[in-house]
């Protein structure tokens, strides 16, 4: 029988840790990873720096009288979407209608959590994976986006597991050129000049895996990678649907339905979970001017399946106008080229993201010079020339 929170990561706020764990004792049964914070400046912490799919938050705790409430007003200036359930005890009506106002979706009275808890945090969890990949289509960078929506059109059973590989391919990719972006140089194991000459789905989650090692690697990388994979545990579903792809692309297998239901439930939740906790803006600068102390960056945000939207940055420091940045709670930007570049179309004004794909091969073989192969990240046809000063193989060595 399947457990109806399983693999589902819940994050409980409350400051009586042992009346939290009595009455969340029903929720790790059916499968819950349970975490918990003492108060509300310690919840913010683990938010930051661990992926969840619930929230429980008890109105009174710390700080102040109503923690619960300062939490979820950190949590909305912060355009954190995580969905919270609140716990209210007697005499808290008032505070329950505010945390409703601040983007709670439900409230349980603690005397009757007991009976009500577990099927409240499922009905909650049930309805946020129903609506994760449209979330995710509206809500993530562009590249990620367009691969969502493709996956949630289509409706051909075969169509739409060769689309939900490629969509995991993608997202594992683009937490790639994060990883690559915001890390010092450094030879990952297991790569070898042979694998990113041609990177295959493997290859990204290899790298993916071998930058989170590192402990210099940059904190918007480790922030996405830990939606794909936040435990060791987890490493083993997506190999698996890595197999799944290969034999797929040898025509070895058909992929079964228990595979196809296995990677519907992983692409739900890692959309949930982007969609929940997303607050950077993938974006290409179009000028920069600066006022003696900062500068502010004319910029076309890509995010959603739409077309890019035109909005300010305000930055410590200058960036390469042109192409794409990551504009996150870091003050300084993070450069994304030469592994994610833009081309602005000439005839229409479009601007469309290209990813890195691997080198293209000459005759005289891999030399220093060998420039960088690109794949579009769109349904547009076609793929422009792009240049730029380190997409070649120089670059690529340092890794390996």
């Amino acid at each position: 029988m399947t457990q109806r929170l399983a693999n589902l990561r819940i994050l409980v706020a409350d400051d009586q840790m042992d009346v939290a764990r009595t009455l969340c004792r029903p929720l790790h049964k059916e499968g819950a990873r349970l975490r918990f914070a003492a108060n509300g400046c310690t919840a913010l912490q683990e938010i930051d720096t661990h992926p969840f799919d619930l929230l429980l938050i008890d109105m009174k705790m710390p700080p102040e009288e109503w923690g619960g409430l300062w939490l979820l007003r950190q949590l909305k200036e912060q355009k954190c979407r995580i969905p919270s359930l609140v716990l209210s005890g007697e005499g808290s009506k008032q505070q329950v209608i505010e945390a409703l106002r601040l983007d709670a979706v439900d409230w349980v009275v603690k005397d009757t959590a007991g009976e009500e808890l577990l099927d409240r945090c499922a009905a909650t969890v049930t309805d946020r994976l129903g609506e994760s990949l449209e979330r995710a289509a509206h809500r993530l960078p562009t590249p990620l986006a367009n691969r969502f929506a493709r996956y949630a059109r289509a409706t051909d059973p075969d169509k739409k597991i060769r689309e939900g590989l490629h969509t995991l391919e993608s997202i594992l990719r683009f937490t790639a050129v994060l990883g690559l972006s915001s890390t010092p140089p450094t030879p990952l194991r297991g790569i070898t000049p042979d694998r990113l000459a041609a990177p295959s789905m493997g290859t990204w989650f290899d790298i993916c895996t071998a930058l989170a090692s590192l402990p210099d690697a940059g904190n918007d990388f480790r922030r996405v990678h830990s939606w794909i994979t936040p435990e060791r545990a987890d490493h083993q579903p997506v190999q698996s649907l890595i197999s799944v792809r290969n034999a797929l692309a040898h025509g070895r297998d058909t992929p079964t339905a228990d595979q196809a239901d296995q990677l519907d439930r992983l692409l739900r939740r890692i959309a949930h979970r982007a969609a929940s906790s997303w607050c950077a803006d993938l974006a290409v600068p179009t000028s920069m001017t600066y006022d003696g102390a900062r500068y502010t960056l004319e910029v076309l945000t890509l995010q959603g399946v739409g077309k890019p939207t035109p909005n300010t940055v305000s930055t410590a420091a200058p960036v390469i106008t042109g192409q794409p940045i990551l504009a996150s709670r870091e003050d300084t930007p993070l450069s994304l080229a030469p592994w994610l570049l833009a081309h602005t179309e000439p005839a229409t004004g479009t601007v469309r993201c290209l990813q890195f794909d691997g080198l293209q091969r000459t005759k005289e073989g891999l030399t220093p010079e060998t420039p960088f192969r690109y794949a579009r990240t769109d349904d547009g046809s076609g793929l422009p020339v792009v240049h730029h000063s380190q997409a070649h193989w120089l670059t690529l060595s340092r890794w390996t």
